[in-house]
């Protein structure tokens, strides 16, 4: 019984996460989720309360998982460095951990997606959870990182570091999701790739690409802007 119910759970969250993306909340109805699940009606207020908490949950089972990791691996630098890693490190893991959530795995273009379609301005509450409890803890743990890679910085320093950082990842995360929509017209996609040739290459090659032009650029940066100041 457990597992049956953990498979019919499981189905109508992939089946949520595809019409929320496709659709928007508002516009998919309960019958329709439980349709592509090809579970029955009832089952979206036995597994979930209804469809606001089944929205709720298609979005923890994506991002949890992916500050989990990332906060994670801040840690365990942290911990192998003896808290002194290098600034190149910090960076490398939060690009990496966030390029690799945000394209790496099956469905996570229509996630991104689903997100884009629910962060706008009106939708508040919405905006406000999702700060708190993913973007928050991860801010949080880099600042310490990079702090400790480079003692001195003030806060407002930080602030402009990581939102530079995470600027290269959503523009280069979005130049990818824009490829794929272009195969059916090879004019175009042409002239896209001659704009920017990386994205000629395989996913994983674009991710690794990536990560180390974004850690090299952004280290390059940190070192002009704010230079390690011996002992």
């Amino acid at each position: 019984m457990t597992e049956d119910r953990q498979t019919t759970k499981d189905r109508l969250l992939d089946a949520a996460e595809s019409l929320f993306a496709e659709k928007a909340f508002e516009n998919v109805s309960v019958r329709e989720l439980a349709a592509a699940a090809e579970v029955n009606v009832a089952a979206v207020n036995y597994h979930f309360q209804g469809k606001e908490n089944l929205f709720r949950e298609v979005v923890q089972r994506r991002f949890v998982g992916q500050r989990d990791k990332t906060l994670a691996a801040l840690d365990g630098l942290l911990e192998e460095t003896g808290g002194r890693p290098r600034v190149d490190q910090v960076i490398r893991i939060l690009v990496r951990q966030h390029l690799d959530g945000a394209l790496a795995g099956p469905g996570n273009a229509s996630f991104m997606a689903l997100m884009a379609s629910h962060m706008q301005p009106g939708n508040v509450p919405m905006a406000c959870s999702f700060f708190k409890t993913i973007v928050a803890p991860v801010f949080a743990t880099f600042s310490r990182a990079i702090i400790a890679a480079r003692p001195g910085l003030e806060p407002e320093q930080v602030t402009w570091i990581s939102a530079s950082i995470v600027g290269q990842i959503h523009h280069l995360i979005i130049r990818w999701q824009k490829r794929q929509t272009m195969e059916s017209d090879p004019e175009t996609l042409q002239i896209m790739l001659q704009a920017f040739p990386a994205l000629g290459l395989s996913l994983p090659e674009y991710i690794d690409n990536v990560t180390e032009h974004i850690t090299r650029f952004s280290t390059a940066a940190i070192d002009g802007l704010y230079p390690e100041v011996s002992p």
